[in-house]
């Protein structure tokens, strides 16, 4: 019980500086310009409400071990302990809605001797959006209804007792917590600094974002519901109604997933100086080579989805198989980013004059085509962690394999006893250390990002369009940050595929018996390897909102009211 907790907490604790570093970061800070103050009040909105959601989808995974040590997972097997519900249910819900409340009462307010107010009356009802209140509502409706059939068959049964003292206490703190929530962004003194027109997009996609948040809590209650229905004993066995939920369950949970997806609404930022200018028409040429980055924004992800496929279907019987297949998709795809570049330059080259100078990116252009950050250091830090993992499981390899034989002859001993309900031989495990395997992720880690900024720097100096400046600009910012995005993604799903392969590795830590002793180093092993596959999970998913969602710029000129201005051309900087 001492490693699984201390395990937990050294994982929140280092969860939590990382999310207070990631927050506080982005406020805003006196004295800057109005688009300046915006942006910040947007971008710690933002991060709020993916901090708040993150939490309630992931630290479920990140408990298992407590969960284990208390008692088990909830409702599976007729199970039922109240600590299993705090700990799978209560702890996430109470955490996630923790977050939102202390987002808003951080909101940045008025300082100085001298404040302003807008006197304008605001209520909870015209700050609410209508898609995710929909959403809520219909995840809302489907746990009532849950609670109200099998209170109404059977209502005094020990499971109807359960669902009332483990369940239902949740779902009520849920709705009460982001009634709170929103009385809280209703009444919060607007940002200094921002138009009303801004302040009240703000207040609208705050409620959005706690909506979304609640709404992933009643995922997770559904989830738990459509578990407790499955496990209802028989007799008196379910209602015709509380059946019909139970078939439900399951696609009322990946439809509420995928209903999250949607963006909040944007904020309207102030103009920038420079954005009322006509916009020149485009040469045929420039045209040209949007089309041809269109093409491979739609085709490529396709063809290198393609190529996994193809590869992980050849190689499907081996430890390996999935990162072949992931590195497959991306080198396909970083080839082809190549070959659109060459065709770039070529295309480009046989229009230019025969003695017409190349075009230097200047400072300000330089930091138009910069990609952020937080891109890069995401990347490196997924890279960082696969490697740690496999030289970590490269030394501790030896040990973990004699100590997981041995727990596997202790568990056949413990089969072949009179009475056992299974008999029969030791389970021999795979090697805990797979050199293929290791190769395979490192090389992948360390090759791609290498690739990818070799073909970036092939971006920054093949020859401009000339006369189509804005163009140019945008398509080289365009494909820079899709090679960065590609980088990252495999990085992270590197990562992720190397954790996976830890948890389906270590059967001693998912199937352990109370009745056998862990010899070390699978004591302490065993409460991270627990959490290694709620860990895998949340990289795979990162990965995959990385690789889709467009992080980066568009083709096209974005509105200059919702571009931030990290987005905008020089020309229309501020």
């Amino acid at each position: 019980m001492a490693a699984a907790a201390l395990s937990v907490l050294g994982t929140i604790i280092f969860c939590a500086a990382i999310v207070a570093f990631v927050v506080f970061t982005v406020r805003p800070r006196p004295g800057t310009d109005p688009r300046t103050v915006t942006e910040a009040a947007q971008k710690y909105a933002r991060r709020i409400g993916m901090v708040a959601l993150g939490t309630a989808l992931w630290l479920p995974g990140v408990l298992q071990p407590v969960l284990r040590e208390t008692g088990g997972e909830l409702w599976w097997d007729g199970h039922y302990a109240f600590s299993s519900a705090l700990v799978q249910l209560g702890v996430p819900s109470a955490f996630a809605l923790a977050v939102l409340v202390a987002g808003e009462l951080t909101w940045p307010r008025p300082r100085g001797t001298v404040r302003t107010a807008r006197l304008a009356h605001r209520g909870v009802r015209a700050l609410v959006p209508r898609y995710m209140t929909w959403v809520a509502g219909i995840l809302l409706a489907y746990n009532l209804l849950i609670l109200a059939t099998t209170l109404a068959h059977d209502p005094g049964s020990a499971p109807a007792r359960h669902l009332l003292t483990g369940w239902a206490p949740w779902l009520l703190l849920t709705v009460a917590a982001v009634a709170g929530v929103l009385r809280l962004i209703s009444v919060r003194p607007a940002v200094p600094g921002t138009a009303p027109e801004a302040d009240a997009a703000l207040r609208l996609a705050s409620a959005h974002r706690v909506l979304r948040t609640a709404a992933g809590i009643m995922i997770m209650l559904a989830w738990s519901g459509g578990v407790f229905l499955s496990n209802y004993p028989n007799p008196p066995g379910l209602s015709s109604g509380s059946e019909a939920l139970r078939y439900v369950s399951l696609w009322v949970t990946f439809g509420g997933v995928l209903a999250l997806l949607v963006r909040a609404p944007r904020v309207p930022l102030p103009e920038p100086s420079g954005s009322g200018g006509p916009v020149p028409a485009s040469s045929p040429l420039a045209v040209r080579s949007v089309g041809t980055s269109l093409r491979l924004t739609i085709a490529g992800p396709a063809a290198a989805g393609l190529a996994g496929i193809i590869v992980f279907a050849l190689a499907m019987e081996h430890r390996i198989a999935a990162l072949l297949a992931l590195a497959a998709a991306a080198i396909t795809f970083t080839a082809l980013c190549a070959a659109a570049e060459y065709t770039h330059a070529r295309r480009i080259r046989r229009h230019l004059p025969p003695a017409a100078p190349v075009d230097p990116v200047d400072s300000g252009s330089a930091e138009f085509l910069r990609t952020p950050r937080w891109l890069t250091w995401i990347g490196t830090a997924g890279a960082a962690l696969a490697l740690g993992v496999l030289l970590a499981a490269a030394l501790l390899g030896p040990s973990v394999d004699r100590a997981a034989r041995q727990y596997a002859e202790d568990e056949a001993a413990l089969r072949s006893h009179p009475g056992a309900p299974q008999a029969g031989r030791a389970i021999i495990p795979d090697p805990f250390f797979d050199w293929r395997f290791a190769l395979t992720a490192a090389l992948l880690v360390l090759l791609i990002p290498l690739v990818t900024d070799l073909v970036a720097r092939k971006v920054l100096t093949r020859p401009a369009l000339s006369g189509d400046r804005d163009i140019d600009l945008r398509l080289r910012r365009v494909a820079l940050f899709r090679l960065a995005r590609t980088s990252t993604a495999t990085c992270l799903a590197a990562a992720g595929l190397v954790l996976t392969d830890v948890s389906r590795q270590s059967r001693w830590a998912t199937s352990h018996s109370p009745d056998i002793t862990l010899e070390p180093p699978l004591d302490w092993l065993t409460p991270l390897v627990q959490q290694s596959s709620a860990a895998s999970t949340l990289l795979l998913l990162a990965a995959i909102v990385i690789a889709w969602r467009q992080f980066g710029p568009s083709h096209f000129p974005d509105d200059p009211r919702y571009a931030e201005q990290a987005d905008l051309p020089p020309a229309q900087r501020t």
